[in-house]
């Protein structure tokens, strides 16, 4: 019986030694007029689609492979002698292998092309899903190939296979269909997402659509999750409808590779990074998810030496972020202590060798950059989807409402220590003094319980309370906390406004001496 492969493909690498293969092996190549100009100069002989059909391309292309002889070629049962027949009658080869890739939409979806909605219009392919989608339904007998990276299977599976042995059995053929499938929702994913970007005005579709599609892809499989009893792998999102989170670019320069627990721990010293102030010098030490050491200083040895000394029992084994670029000092500094990850803007050559001695380290490059998109975190059976928590507001736009007015230090401090409140989880309280964060309060079940905890870690330290400010991620419900703040001699106060109390909270400040300022926003983050 004669064997037909159908090849029209926008992806050229590895075509050629294919071609070579699936006519050695008795196939008679069909193909398209671009695909059939690459087989003339791989020397592979070929009969064109417009031969075989007696149709020529029409429209500027847009018409080649719509036609019976193709499509009934493609999605013909072997195994339905109804179906030969007709076959027969219409005169229409069966099609064995469909070798097809997408015009490159996803390429030049992110490029300056995406600019033109007239040329990403014409991008978007309409034979080739049409094809691969019959073929990968028809998997039983047609073998749908359309990724240059199972070339060299099948090739190989061609030269080993005798001359009446179906070379490619039906795991391996649901194997490719499941691609064709996956490829084909990411694919469409990216349309849906480009063009609800083109939408304005009124009518414009929501950024939280009734249906999203989603297409990701394994990146690697991790060593383990959270704890060594649990399987676990990172994916990459390769194509959405929706515009899913993205944060600053980054590349790991040295160490071993990210576990599943620091990539949680990286995520939220990025995020962090992007809020430390820009016009001075600083430097973060994240545990657990949350910041354990924040510091200001002149250089970037000085403001990590002051960021361990904000908690010296916790910074051990901490993920390091800089603003600054790590130098030598710096580096030296760094490995002076166990650290897990180090991540700043730049590294000098030096700083950069010291930093690779330890082999452990995890060396990473990324600058503080905007993030966009939206945010997904997984729940029992669903997916929670929000805006992220990126446009906190200053400590200028936050309201004074009390007699007392801070004095130009203290906005200093508080402006750190509103931006850093944010990153702590809820309920949270941040203490900052002289630059230096010097008592955090996280995740307990109340708010007084996170400031006695705050105060407590401050005092253990050696950390003087006198003429710190405090920063609370949510109101205040009682007025004990400010209450038991003054006490301990912190003089300038935010948080949101919004509690039944805020009266009597405005009151205790007053009698306090302690500047108060109500903020416009809130910074959960559970």
């Amino acid at each position: 019986m004669k064997k037909v492969a159908l090849l029209s493909v926008s992806e050229r690498a590895g075509l050629s030694e294919l071609a070579r293969a699936l006519h050695g092996a008795g196939y008679t190549l069909l193909a398209t007029s671009g695909t059939g100009k690459a087989l003339d100069e791989a020397s592979v002989p070929w009969t064109s689609v417009e031969s075989y059909t007696g149709l020529a391309e029409l429209l500027d292309g847009r018409v080649k492979t719509l036609h019976p002889k193709i499509h009934g070629g493609i999605l013909a049962r072997r195994d339905q002698s109804h179906h030969l027949a007709q076959m027969k009658e219409a005169q229409i080869d069966g099609i064995d292998i469909v070798v097809v890739n997408l015009y490159p939409f996803l390429k030049y979806v992110e490029s300056d092309r995406a600019k033109n909605p007239e040329e990403m219009t014409e991008l978007i392919d309409v034979g080739g899903p049409t094809m691969i989608r019959a073929a990968a339904k028809n998997h039983r007998f047609v073998l749908p190939l359309i990724d240059p990276v199972d070339y060299a299977e099948v090739i190989s599976r061609l030269q080993s296979a005798g001359a009446s042995q179906d070379p490619f059995s039906l795991e391996f053929r649901r194997a490719l269909a499941a691609k064709v499938f996956t490829t084909l929702s990411g694919y469409d994913g990216a349309i849906g997402r480009y063009f609800t970007g083109l939408a304005t005005g009124p009518s414009s579709p929501s950024k939280f659509p009734s249906r999203a599609v989603v297409e990701i892809e394994k990146a690697a499989d991790l060593r383990y999750g959270e704890n060594p009893h649990q399987e676990a792998s990172v994916y990459r999102v390769k194509s959405s409808s929706i515009p899913l989170f993205e944060g600053p670019t980054w590349e790991q320069l040295g160490g071993k590779d990210l576990s599943y627990n620091n990539m949680l721990d990286f995520d939220a010293a990025i995020r962090l990074l992007s809020d430390l102030p820009g016009d001075r010098i600083s430097v973060a030490i994240l545990k657990h998810l949350n910041p354990c050491g924040v510091a200001v200083g002149e250089s970037v040895r000085a403001a990590i030496e002051r960021a361990k000394e904000c908690d010296p029992r916790s910074h051990f084994g901490g993920i390091l972020v800089s603003n600054t670029e790590i130098d030598k000092a710096a580096a030296e500094e760094i490995r002076g202590d166990f650290a897990e990850i180090v991540i700043a803007p730049s590294y000098s050559p030096e700083g950069l060798e010291v930093l690779r001695t330890s082999k452990n380290l995890r060396i990473i490059q990324a600058t503080a950059g905007a993030w966009r998109g939206l945010e997904a975190r997984t729940i029992a059976g669903a997916l929670l989807i929000q805006e992220p928590d990126t446009n906190r507001s200053h400590t200028a736009h936050a309201k004074l409402v009390s007699p007392r007015a801070p004095s130009d230090d203290e906005l200093a401090d508080l402006e750190l220590a509103w931006r850093l409140v944010g990153h702590v989880k809820s309920n949270a309280i941040v203490l900052v003094r002289d630059g230096l964060l010097i008592g955090v309060g996280a995740g307990q079940m109340s708010r007084i319980d996170s400031i006695e905890l705050a105060i407590r870690k401050a005092k253990s330290h050696g950390h003087i309370l006198n003429g710190a400010v405090a920063a609370s991620d949510a109101f205040f419900p009682f007025p004990d906390s400010v209450e038991t703040l003054a006490e301990e001699g912190v003089t300038c106060v935010i948080a949101p406004a919004g509690a039944r109390r805020d009266d009597e909270v405005k009151q205790v400040a007053a009698a306090k001496n302690v500047s108060l300022l109500f903020a416009a926003d809130r910074h959960f983050r559970h």
